[in-house]
């Protein structure tokens, strides 16, 4: 597939994410060292945490555990580049407006680095790249639209009922060719960010995982993983959708 670059992309998200197994004496004092080498461009952080409910006959309302730290948040001054890192974990998002894929990659190998450098990992055993794109489609007359025109992963609905839908959710998980590698595409309705406009999320989710990988193979594969979210892309829409993003 020829790729392509869309000036306005409608991207409001964009990931790449990465599992892997680090030795067992890392802590989470080590993360706060990988924040001390990018807290220039990172100056926000919070930790993240994990809480358990339980519920039992002795206790009917439920207990809640004391909340544990898992890992931290970085967040560049603009807000716009997320950081979340894990002992197990590490995950850079760029948000809108989304540049394009060498600046988004250049930059989540920069902060893996850091990672890397710090915790030593043993292996890599999940790759993700995830885009989120939210497809705004002109409606000045607040009469719906036909979501046939513009995607060809649209919900289909008998003629007997009627057209225009409120809301729908589409959420589809494909296997790809290559071993543990999996697709997930959602569709679904989102409020406008202006009158005049219907909203559509489309989420594609490319994962491989139950994987061990060294680093070097591990952003081959992102790379790769990315090539299969271009192609989940462009055949999830159709020629008046990029119009829309011209």
């Amino acid at each position: 597939m020829i790729p392509r670059h869309y000036p306005h992309a409608p991207i409001t998200e964009a990931v790449i994410s990465l599992g892997c197994q680090s030795p067992s004496e890392c802590t989470l004092e080590d993360l706060l060292q990988i924040h001390a080498l990018l807290k220039m461009d990172y100056p926000k952080y919070a930790p993240q945490f994990k809480m358990q409910f339980e519920v039992d006959r002795a206790e009917p309302k439920g207990t809640i555990s004391p909340p544990e730290t898992t890992g931290y948040q970085w967040l560049s001054g603009d807000g716009r580049r997320i950081v979340r890192l894990a002992l197990d974990e590490f995950a850079f998002s760029q948000l809108a407006p989304y540049d394009r894929w060498e600046t988004l990659y250049a930059e989540a190998k920069r902060i893996w680095d850091a990672y890397e450098l710090v915790l030593h990992p043993k292996c890599v055993n999940r790759v993700a790249v995830r885009f989120i794109n939210r497809i705004d489609i002109p409606d000045p007359e607040g009469k719906g639209v036909d979501l046939d025109i513009y995607f060809r992963l649209a919900p289909r609905i008998p003629p007997e009922l009627p057209q225009v839908m409120r809301t729908y959710f589409v959420r589809l998980e494909l296997p790809l060719q290559e071993r543990n590698g999996i697709l997930i595409v959602t569709q679904t309705a989102v409020p406008p960010p202006l009158p005049g406009l219907v909203s559509a999320i489309l989420d594609l989710d490319v994962i491989m995982q139950g994987i061990e990988m060294d680093t070097v193979t591990a952003w081959r594969t992102v790379e790769e993983l990315r090539d299969q979210k271009n192609v989940a892309f462009e055949a999830s829409i159709t020629d008046a959708a990029r119009e829309l993003f011209k």
